[in-house]
């Protein structure tokens, strides 16, 4: 996957006031495991962290210009201003991504005011909206339109979720190669979910980032939850939306329910299969001929409702059922 992925949570979301440096940093590599390229920071978590994990870049959302002083401390890649920023003339050594709400036809313009008003390099671009739907063809337009308008200049996308859209954008965007997206873990009313956005290219596209790990999704909702003051935890209920759509399929020919559950020929099956590969396993390890015996006698009197009760009928029913 070309598009970079960007996560903006630690400036979206407010943190706890004991909020774990440990949990945060933490927090970071989970982000970076689960396929970030680059993490927008503030003031917030600068000032309660010492050093910023390896790994991974770093966007630098200056807030006020008091605050380009911590750039001093730490390695950023960009200095993250918007038009407020720019009330007064900013002066800066590191390279400036700009962020702007897009107006079509307008974003060059918006490019040569600010560079009338910085005393630093504007190295990328950021538009910020909340897309109506548009179909393949109309973002691929809209997209090309904004390489033109903004050329040479690599543009980041982030899709705002007010008209339900942004996980659509998102998607679009990347079947377009967009360089960047900026996307917010968690289940974002805002911006478009980074779960969401990995789940969705894993099972609808069988694309996943080949740099992201899966597992770092549920250690982003554990920590999530420890060092925020607000939102859920992302990944159970997404697992849970999965689930119920799994169990609701219909066929597409029929129309009829498709049947998820295990048939008991096809229980009495897997019993005699699970079985036999006790009765491997236990030929298999070199066992003395008197033990051995007993162990096959264990083994032919293992109650195999047990397994199937557990396994098949249990009360923890999940993806796979």
């Amino acid at each position: 996957m070309k598009t970079v992925l960007v996560d903006n949570s630690l400036c979206a979301y407010p943190l706890t006031d004991n909020a774990d440096p440990d949990l945060i940093f933490n927090y970071i590599i989970a982000l970076r495991d689960a396929g970030v390229k680059y993490i927008e920071l503030d003031f917030r978590t600068l000032v309660k962290l010492h050093r910023l994990p390896e790994g991974v870049f770093y966007i630098f959302r200056m807030v006020d210009p008091m605050f380009l002083r911590l750039t001093e401390y730490f390695d950023f890649k960009y200095v993250l201003l918007t038009y407020t920023d720019i009330s007064k003339r900013i002066k800066t050594d590191i390279p400036i991504l700009f962020e702007a709400p897009y107006i079509e036809k307008h974003m060059g313009k918006a490019l040569r005011l600010v560079r009338g008003r910085v005393n630093g390099e504007i190295a990328a671009f950021r538009v910020r909206s909340e897309f109506e739907f548009m179909t393949p063809f109309e973002m691929a337009r809209l997209y090309n339109d904004l390489r033109v308008e903004l050329a040479p200049m690599p543009i980041d996308v982030c899709p705002l979720n007010t008209c339900k859209t942004a996980l659509d954008t998102a998607l679009k965007l990347t079947a377009v190669n967009v360089d960047s997206l900026t996307l917010t873990s968690g289940l974002p009313l805002r911006y478009c979910s980074l779960e969401e956005y990995l789940l969705a290219m894993l099972t609808m596209f069988d694309s996943l980032p080949s740099e992201c790990s899966i597992q770092s999704l549920g250690r982003l909702s554990v920590y999530r939850s420890r060092i925020f003051q607000t939102g859920e935890q992302a990944l159970p209920k997404l697992l849970n939306t999965l689930d119920h759509d799994i169990r609701c399929l219909t066929n597409a020919d029929t129309g009829q329910r498709v049947n998820m559950r295990v048939s008991l020929k096809d229980t009495e099956y897997l019993n005699r299969n699970f079985v036999s590969a006790l009765e491997k396993m236990a030929a298999d390890e070199n066992i003395p001929a008197d033990v051995f015996e007993n162990i096959n006698d264990a083994i032919k009197q293992y109650d195999g409702g047990v397994f199937n009760g557990d396994i098949l009928h249990g009360k923890h029913k999940g993806l796979i059922n």
